[in-house]
């Protein structure tokens, strides 16, 4: 076991469902939304956001982090969750919970899910409630063209350099697989401070912007930099989610504060589809 209760790499495989009705028509606009769900426990909560509220109704492909399986429950937190919004889904567990279930990255989609990837990131011992972290990848094809996505939740107290160290083994898979359309998001964690042994806070720091800088680098654009905060904490008001995006426009995004199923409000993005190339400036 590593630390913090973690499963060694192979002992969680990803646990998948098709249980969405026939793929719909190829639609002009794809709806995604990313939502860290604070371990899932307001399933019916989280239903309801998503056939209430505007920007997250019906959504073709939607991040879940922080979501888990526990063996007094009838059925992983993730199929139940797909079961209610008809959508096919992939649960990949990152590490175990104490009872014996696991906690872990879903990707949902009305579209088949298919070659199915989990992404060990590099581990911080950050000396209390380290973690196992990993990213989930899926592609989906809508209307004849690919896009590929990226899941991933990084650690909560590390510095600009260690997060971006955290994140490169996803952004280098997301530029060599061979789909051009991608969407890489979920929870980065980017907090505002800079840390001391991974433990205290001791100065602020623009990790969101650091972020930012980075996936434009390489080739990502980053809609939702604007956006201001994703956590629900008015005395804390921190960017620590976000969505990136390559190879597609996006017609419209933004975080819908609305939502009070979870610490985190979720992020919804709106790309025109068939898939075009931005022209860059």
């Amino acid at each position: 076991m590593l630390p913090g209760g973690s499963p060694p790499d192979n002992s969680c495989p990803p646990e998948t469902g098709q249980l969405a009705p026939a793929p719909p028509p190829a639609p002009p606009i794809l709806r995604l939304v990313s939502y860290n769900v604070h371990s899932g426990r307001e399933l019916a909560r989280l239903a309801e956001a998503f056939e209430n509220q505007a920007r997250l109704r019906t959504p073709d492909v939607l991040l879940v982090q922080e979501i888990e399986s526990h063996p007094s429950e009838s059925a992983s937190r993730a199929r139940r969750l797909a079961e209610a919004l008809q959508m096919n889904y992939v649960y990949a567990p990152a590490r175990a919970t104490e009872d014996g279930g696991t906690h872990g990255l879903a990707i949902f989609s009305r579209f088949p899910l298919s070659d199915i990837e989990i992404l060990p990131l590099k581990q911080y011992e950050l000396h209390y409630n380290t973690r196992r972290r990993i990213a989930l990848g899926a592609t989906i094809t809508v209307g004849g063209h690919a896009l590929r996505l990226y899941n991933l939740h990084l650690d909560t107290r590390l510095n600009s350099r260690d997060r971006i160290e955290q994140l490169r083994p996803v952004v280098e898979a997301a530029l060599a697989q061979p789909v051009p359309a991608v969407v890489l998001g979920g929870d980065f964690n980017t907090n505002s401070f800079r840390w001391l042994f991974h433990v205290i806070p001791v100065f602020p720091s623009s990790q969101a912007g650091a972020v930012d800088a980075l996936m434009r680098e390489k080739g990502f654009d980053a809609p939702l930099a604007e956006a201001g905060a994703t956590t629900r904490k008015a005395m804390l008001p921190l960017r620590l989610d976000s969505l990136y995006t390559r190879g597609v426009v996006v017609q419209a995004a933004g975080v819908d504060h609305a939502v009070d199923a979870s610490d985190h409000a979720p992020l919804w993005m709106e790309i025109a589809w068939p898939p075009q190339v931005r022209a860059r400036e």
